[in-house]
């Protein structure tokens, strides 16, 4: 997952992001059919004037204007993208141990939630890239 598809998931509330991380197959299609949206709270995106929308397909950072949900995943109106299948796929290369902390939570303290939330949207380790030597 991208830093900015990480940022986008950020936009989400904490339980739909400890949801995800616990029960994927089911919050996806949960907040797919909410079919929510909202100024976001990342400054950058809210100053430009952006807006989170949830679609059939995913979820976008986008332009205002979407009233009937009708943009398609390419749409260039669209700053940046998430899948329920990249969503998915995250999901499943978290730790089993990770998710098990998104799980327990879900109905933990505001302290913890936010704990488990930093864990589960740090970036993903790099590949030290391997220099040829000649």
């Amino acid at each position: 997952m991208t830093p900015d598809q990480l940022r986008l998931v950020a936009e989400l509330a904490d339980w739909q992001i400890l949801g995800l991380a616990d029960n994927p197959g089911y919050w996806c299609g949960h907040i797919r059919d909410m079919h929510g949206g909202g100024t976001p709270k990342d400054e950058q995106w809210r100053d430009a004037g952006l807006w989170r929308s949830t679609y059939r397909w995913g979820i976008a950072m986008t332009t205002h204007g979407d009233y009937t949900k009708q943009r398609s995943l390419r749409d260039p109106e669209h700053v940046v993208t998430i899948t329920w299948r990249q969503i998915l796929d995250w999901v499943g290369q978290l730790p089993d141990e990770l998710r098990a902390d998104a799980r327990r939570a879900r109905t933990a303290d505001d302290e913890e939630k936010q704990r488990v939330i930093a864990l589960l949207l740090a970036p993903a380790p790099t590949e030290p890239e391997e220099l040829a030597l000649w």
